[in-house]
């Protein structure tokens, strides 16, 4: 490789890094440090860029497998997974100790694959090392022991705190950068704004609500925390672009449709998109790094939508569609696009892989024309488990993008354009890119992840809700707490409702123990205390158990004073233990008709119907599992101080809360008016300035600014001899604000104006203008 000034060099690309943060997309896409970089690069090393790959185990030896990816065939980037092995949450060796030597271990193996000396300095390219760690545990946080245990995006999102979402990022960030991990697989940015209970594709508590605009803000929010946390060195991939939340299907095992109109996805979907693509200078850090494209078809961006129109994820003209909006126009410059995994149901069964072969070359080819920068090799064959077959197909698909680029010039323009995307996106992430700067303290790991309990803490207690009844007659329902005296039944889903239990069967006894029994405060007696599962109340409501368990589960039910239900997941067609406590709920009511009767729900809150409420004396919803949220949905039973302060920020038809309504104008505030011009001292005139008027914050229920685009109606009165002329003007509020312009059209007689405002319920008094 040619030698060249490595005090040039380094600057440029500490120049870069700088840039990513604080200037505009379109600047930093100019900037001549990647042109650089791509120099020093050969036709292999820049293809290898465009490929994020998964492997079996943590096995990084010479020969293994990633170690031939990474040397041999210079992927850039690789997942870590649970699943596959990579990361042990139940091993001898600390969680954050093995994700940190394997981190480690993967930067060494590119280092070695692609390094130049500059003066006796040696540079690389890193490799992305990314996961997904949305919160709420198990399935979709792959660090967990020793881990800081986040709640939910939607527990986030029942607090309406950007400053939760933005501590919850910090924390986020500040453990994946310790660990090695510089590449985030989230947040998820989709709006849930039809949940659909029981329904295939509904994201459920992965999305932080139904409100564009919240989503919007706590998204942003979010990626700001991760980004601060991480101190620059952690990647967002927000997802799932272009928004999923109001799919049909489920879009890892199906190719989902979404059937609107681009008004309409622009209200909806696109809107938090737009939010996190957003430059602001005073705010660079909240802007998303990557957006990853779902496996989605829409009726917004392709014509003549049907089963076999291609997903975005592989439709060229669709995607430079959606890129091309001007939301997205100019962080698309350099902002990075990854395809969805390209080995996902969903796309093998568009392609009819399990019939016809699974046409892997041909997938990833059609990824890249189609506009994704960053293509996931993930599940890439027809089996389960990692096997040979996903190695070949990785090789076999690389080589052939090799044998492309050096054949086909507008190929190779293509891949160019993509690795210079991805090589500022990594360049920004280190000051320079050597091997001292990426690798991270091993010994340290342990002591850099797993500090923010007390931020959770927080977090959990204000993301408990109380759905029903209201906050005046909960102490009517429930006027007093559970005592040493009372016998406590809880039934609960927790290793019913899942493929893998996600949490022991008396987790949430032994939580309630722990708090109140005599090691706490000594409220309830633990003989009296007692778990059944949903599966053993459906077995028992059937009559499939035997004779003594019959009998334990009716006297358990019949003993109890008090039945906690905790609700998790509700999926009756692959799960059909989930559906246990509404069929009691509707079939057995009598055998509760004398208790104290709470449901609690760890997940989506939707799940019950009116008829089905109206039988529990009170229904929560904490919208996570992990342990803070566990201590916290025990506080409104036992505590009665305890007023439970979060607001669901979905719809939850079952007890009638629609969140439009919770964020329209509250109707008794005030709306106040100020005059901005001319200056009171300056009269109106015909043809000369406009009046310009702004209302103040206009609030709505939820006492937090009313989202953007609410309508505020401003109207102008003054007499003309003996009619009332009344001018009117219609605009949007900006951070709950509205403005607006009135221009004279004639003399108002003695120059008296009268302006008032108007937003849905909400009014103005009368702001006199002379």
């Amino acid at each position: 490789m040619a030698r060249r000034s490595v005090s040039t060099l380094l600057r440029l690309l500490a120049l870069c890094g700088i840039l990513t943060f604080l200037l505009p997309q379109d600047v930093i896409a100019q900037d001549d440090a990647i042109t650089e970089i791509m120099e020093q690069m050969t036709p292999q090393e820049r293809v290898g860029q465009l490929f994020m790959v998964d492997f079996a185990g943590d096995d990084t030896s010479e020969g293994s497998a990633i170690d031939q990816l990474i040397r041999e065939y210079k992927v850039g980037a690789v997942l870590l997974s649970e699943s596959r092995g990579n990361i042990n949450n139940q091993g001898q060796v600390p969680t954050p100790l093995q994700v940190a030597r394997l981190t480690n271990e993967l930067q060494n193996l590119a280092f070695r694959a692609n390094n130049w000396d500059i003066d006796g300095q040696e540079l690389f390219v890193p490799l992305f090392i990314a996961v997904e760690q949305q919160g709420n545990g198990y399935p979709h946080s792959q660090l967990r022991n020793g881990f800081t245990h986040l709640p939910s995006q939607m527990a986030i999102g029942a607090t309406w705190s950007e400053q939760y979402a933005q501590t919850a990022g910090t924390v986020a960030g500040q453990e994946l950068a310790g660990v090695g991990v510089n590449m985030l697989l989230g947040p998820i940015i989709d709006v849930l704004d039809t949940p659909r209970s029981g329904g295939r594709g509904d994201l459920g508590v992965r999305v932080f609500g139904g409100s564009p605009d919240w989503v919007a803000r706590l998204g942003r929010a979010y990626i700001r925390g991760v980004h601060e946390g991480s101190g620059g060195r952690v990647v967002t991939v927000a997802k799932h672009f272009p928004g999923q939340g109001g799919s049909d299907r489920d879009p890892q095992s199906e190719v989902t449709t979404i059937n609107k109109t681009l008004d309409e996805m622009r209200a909806q979907e696109l809107m938090p998109f737009g939010g996190v693509t957003r430059y602001t200078e005073s705010d660079s850090l909240g802007v998303t790094d990557a957006l990853l494209v779902g496996h989605i078809r829409c009726a917004a961006f392709q014509e003549d939508v049907d089963s076999l129109t291609d997903p975005l994820s592989l439709d060229e003209n669709g995607l430079a569609a959606a890129m091309a909006l001007p939301e997205f126009a100019a962080w698309r410059t350099s902002g990075l696009v990854v395809a969805g995994f390209l080995g996902a149901d969903a796309i093998k069964d568009h392609v009819s892989a399990r019939l016809l072969g699974f046409p892997h070359r041909r997938i990833a080819r059609e990824a890249l024309w189609a506009g994704n920068d960053l293509l996931p090799l993930v599940e890439f064959s027809l089996g389960e488990d990692w096997t040979a077959s996903d190695f070949a197909n990785m090789i076999d698909t690389i080589e052939d993008f090799q044998g492309l680029y050096e054949s086909d010039e507008d190929f190779r323009d293509r891949v160019d354009e993509s690795v210079r995307r991805i090589l500022l996106a990594k360049t920004a992430l280190y000051a320079t890119p050597s091997l001292d700067e990426v690798l991270v303290d091993e010994e340290l790991a342990a002591q850099v992840v797993g500090a923010g309990g007390e931020a959770v803490r927080l977090m959990a207690e204000d993301a408990v809700t109380l759905l029903h009844p209201s906050k005046e007659d909960l102490r009517t329902h429930l006027p007093a707490t559970p005592t040493a005296e009372d016998d406590i039944l809880i039934v609960d889903c927790f290793d019913d409702c899942y493929a893998i239990p996600v949490l022991p069967r008396e987790a949430l006894q032994n939580t309630l123990l722990r708090i109140y029994g005599p090691q706490g405060r000594g409220q309830v007696s633990p003989d009296r205390v007692n778990t059944l599962s949903f599966s053993q109340i459906g077995d028992w409501m059937a009559g499939e158990l035997g004779e003594s368990d019959m009998a334990l589960v009716e006297g358990r039910i019949q003993e109890a004073e008090w039945v906690v239900f905790a609700l998790s997941d509700y999926n009756p067609e692959d799960f059909p233990a989930s559906r246990a406590i509404k069929d009691l709920l509707v079939e057995r009511d009598y055998y509760l008709s004398d208790k104290k009767v709470v449901a609690i729900a760890y997940d989506a809150p939707y799940h019950l119907d009116e008829n089905e409420v109206g039988k529990l004396a009170a229904y929560l919803a904490v919208y996570s599992k992990v342990p803070a949220s566990l201590e916290a949905s025990l506080r409104p039973l036992f505590e009665p101080d305890f007023v439970p302060a979060g607001v669901a920020p979905v719809n939850v038809e079952g007890v009638d809360h629609d969140v439009a309504t919770l964020l329209a104008p509250d109707p008794p505030q005030v709306i106040t008016l100020e005059r901005l011009a001319p200056p009171q001292d300056v009269p109106l005139y015909v043809g000369g300035d406009p009046l310009v008027v702004r209302t103040g914050i206009i609030v709505d229920r939820n006492g937090n600014p009313v989202p953007d685009g609410t309508k505020v109606e401003f109207r102008g009165s003054y007499l003309r001899g003996d009619i009332f002329v009344e001018p009117q003007v219609v605009t949007d509020t900006i951070g709950g604000v509205a403005g607006a312009s009135f221009w004279l059209s004639e003399p108002a007689p003695a120059g008296v104006i009268e302006i008032s405002a108007v937003s849905g319920e909400a009014i103005s008094t009368p702001m006199i203008v002379r």
